[in-house]
């Protein structure tokens, strides 16, 4: 087997966008803002990225809004978009709300 997890806190940027899947599957998707200090060939470095991620099959989502601090954790796929570039999405399968 091999290994596809990442666990990555931030801020949602913009408010969620929620759907209904023909075969009844709620989907809620939204981009999270990531910014932190990272220690690489040991220096400081700043860290920083925006990653899409999608939320599949949760009932309860409604906690999830623009500016929320939440630490997610799912695995990675690539999307092709309508302008057929590549991007990573994060899959989410747990979403934990941060204190404020």
């Amino acid at each position: 087997m091999t290994n596809n997890r990442l666990l990555l806190s931030g801020i949602v940027k913009k408010t969620p966008i929620r759907k209904m899947s023909p075969s009844g599957i709620l989907h809620c998707q939204f981009y999270l803002e990531h910014v932190s200090e990272q220690i690489e060939a040991e220096l400081t470095r700043q860290a920083w990225c925006i990653m899409p991620v999608i939320v599949s099959g949760q009932q309860e989502l409604s906690y999830i809004k623009k500016g929320s601090k939440v630490l997610v954790s799912g695995f990675i796929s690539t999307h092709t978009k309508r302008n057929q570039t590549s991007q990573l999405v994060l899959h989410a399968d747990q979403v934990k709300l941060l204190g404020e």
